[in-house]
């Protein structure tokens, strides 16, 4: 597992996502309210809340961003607050970030002044994202 603390603080996508994920974007702003799993493909810009788990390709919770549930994707960036258990190849918590819960991932980068209280796993490059019909 590779754990780096930056101060970045842009939402850069990781190298290793297609081309393919990066172009399907949603965007779920401010004020959307979701009680329920979710699945979704592409990048999922991500500033509402949601009480359930969320299936995706590429997630960003935003700022405004509360998730309260469990989280499986390729790549995620919490900017906002997350409640639960990440699994992911790449986790990004911005200095904005505060995350409770379980991180199990390859790669995790913390920027200064994210709120951190998880358990973290390092996961093997065996592979994760397992999308069923």
């Amino acid at each position: 597992m590779i754990v780096s603390n930056t101060e970045s603080h842009k939402s850069e996508l990781p190298a290793t996502i297609s081309k393919d994920t990066k172009e399907c974007r949603s965007v779920l702003s401010d004020g959307i309210v979701i009680k329920g799993d979710w699945q979704s493909r592409g990048v999922v810009h991500f500033g509402g809340e949601i009480t359930g788990d969320l299936i995706v390709d590429v997630l960003i919770i935003t700022a405004t961003g509360k998730v309260e549930g469990n989280v499986h994707a390729k790549s995620v960036v919490v900017e906002g607050y997350l409640k639960g258990e990440i699994e992911a190849n790449d986790v990004h918590l911005s200095s904005n970030a505060s995350v409770i819960g379980r991180i199990e991932t390859e790669t995790l980068k913390v920027d200064a002044g994210a709120q951190v209280e998880c358990e973290v796993t390092a996961k093997d490059k065996a592979p994760l994202f397992i999308r069923t019909k």
